[in-house]
């Protein structure tokens, strides 16, 4: 196990530029570890508990809200060195299960299904995977994330309208409980049970849980503990963000590859483009439906250039974009909706003479390039705004909407913006009424008026029984914004929940609630 002494090493750990760095204090002694095994991390955990130090969870540092940046005088515990695939093995369905370190990332996980043989170390029961055959559905946007970063947060991407986030595909896990004890949990084996949920660790020491009543919106959520009657246990440790618990083994169940055709349709209008969503949102073969506002093409028509894009030039005409997948391992083959959506299509000024296909790999490669366009172009364009004035950063929305409430919320935000004279690049989620609203301050003055409007669209969206977070969770930098979105009843209905694993309050302090 390695171990990094001081603060600079975490500096260059946790790059954050959306959070304070006020809170690093120089010369503070902290100590990086990097584990390589549950073990190790019984080890670092139960010191950090006999002397009362803080601990601070590192993944793949891909995350906005801050949620990986140490406090002072914290122990960082770094999972980049358990970044393997353990085995794999049969599900009673007969579908897959991975077993891997929550240091393994999305695209470790990816080339290894591949290419079963791929990975750099042996894996139990290889010989049940072929090559292609399988797939970890989840898709976050930054394939570099971890695997523990993901179930950390209950990410999610733009498959999610169809798969669901990390929560519905994890099987098993294993996690590191504050005093240093070990827990394995399975999928439907440990239940909350009226007010209460009772377990032993590994180790033999009794804990009770208490039970929360709270009511988290319906829908896209990634804010605060998960609550439902009857919960699993294993789902109160995804999406906690590292406050109850280290993960330290994570079993995953994986799907059937389908076959499955993207494209790319470009409309005249916002009007037209959410239009043609709404029809998608009724074919049940549609996997993903993401959205390209105005704001975002003419986004890449001014920065196209700024970096060499593997894209083709945007049709002149085309003022909103959605991406969408049809799997074809389900009720029809794409060629017998054809027609229906060609209708549809051509009814909203579009086509699919003008629609990028992605029948083939490498136009399915250039469809990927191009939704990666759009955040690589704003985080550029940020990075050098920072040139001028280091106080400048993105200020992006993360809220979800009741669809019935999605299109008044957009306007009223989108006005909102456009009404104080700041750049703004939207882009999303559309299947899940999850649009981010990404401002581009300018100043100083722009930025304190963003996180003024920001504000006041996180009130929006609570007040249409949304989500303040619906997949990049709460970190840092949005426990104001949990306050808001639950109130002072359901915060403390989880602090109880935390104390009772936690009640020193020494994991990942900071997120969720605000320091002591």
């Amino acid at each position: 196990m390695k171990i990094i002494e001081g603060m600079e090493a975490v500096r260059e750990q946790c790059a954050d530029l959306l959070y304070d760095e006020s809170r690093f204090v120089s010369g503070t002694p902290c100590a990086v570890y990097y584990p390589e095994s549950t073990g190790d991390v019984r080890e670092i955990v139960k010191k950090a508990s006999d002397t009362k130090t803080p601990l601070t969870l590192i993944g793949g540092q891909t995350g906005i809200t801050g949620g990986s940046v140490p406090v002072q005088g914290c122990i960082a515990i770094c999972m980049a060195s358990m970044h393997r695939i353990l085995s794999a093995g049969k599900h009673g369905d007969g579908t897959v299960l991975l077993r891997c370190q929550p240091g393994i990332t999305l695209e470790a996980i990816e080339t290894f299904l591949n290419e079963p043989g791929s990975h750099e170390y042996p894996v139990e029961g290889t010989g049940i995977l072929g090559p292609g055959a399988w797939m970890y559905p989840p898709d976050p946007t930054e394939m570099t994330a971890q695997l523990g970063g993901t179930v950390a947060t209950n990410a999610s991407g733009a498959r999610s309208f169809w798969f669901g986030p990390t929560r519905n595909h994890v099987e098993a896990i294993q996690v590191v409980l504050a005093n240093g004890d070990s827990l394995a949990l399975k999928r439907g084996e440990t239940m909350f049970q009226g007010d209460t949920c009772s377990f032993r660790s590994d180790q033999g020491a009794p804990f009770i849980l208490p039970a929360m009543t709270f009511q988290p919106p319906k829908g896209k959520n990634a804010a605060g503990y998960f609550c439902a009657d009857h919960m699993d246990l294993v789902d109160l440790f995804i999406g906690s963000e590292g406050t109850l618990g280290v993960l330290t083994e994570i079993t995953v169940r994986l799907t059937t590859r389908p076959d499955i055709v993207a494209g790319l349709s470009f409309f005249p209008s916002r009007d037209s483009a959410f239009d043609f969503a709404r029809f998608l949102r009724d074919d049940t073969s549609v996997i993903a439906i993401e959205y390209f506002d105005t704001t975002a093409l003419g986004f890449i028509r001014s920065h196209k250039d700024d970096v060499k894009l593997k894209i083709p030039d945007l049709p002149p005409d085309g003022r909103a974009a959605v991406y969408w997948e049809y799997t074809q391992a389900h009720e029809a083959s794409f060629e017998e909706v054809m027609d229906a959506w060609e209708e549809k299509l051509t009814a909203g000024g579009s086509s699919f003479e003008t629609t990028w296909s992605g029948f083939e790999e490498q136009e399915m490669g250039r469809l990927k390039a191009f939704r990666h366009a759009v955040p690589e172009l704003i985080n550029l364009q940020i990075a050098a705004l920072r040139q001028l004035s280091p106080s400048i950063r993105k200020v992006g929305t993360d809220a979800a909407v009741p669809r019935d409430h999605f299109e008044s919320f957009f306007k009223y935000s989108l006005q909102l913006i456009e009404s104080k004279g700041i750049e703004v690049v939207v882009f999303g989620h559309l299947g899940d009424c999850h649009l981010h609203f990404n401002m581009i301050p300018k100043t100083d003055a722009e930025l304190s008026s963003s996180l003024e409007i920001y504000r006041q669209i996180m009130d929006k969206a609570v007040g249409a029984g949304g989500t303040v977070s619906a997949e990049h969770g709460i970190g840092k930098i949005k426990t104001d914004y949990l306050k808001l979105m639950y109130g002072e009843t359901a915060l403390e209905e989880m602090k109880r929940m935390k104390r009772a694993l936690d009640p020193e309050r020494l994991l990942n302090p900071g997120n969720l609630f605000e320091d002591p």
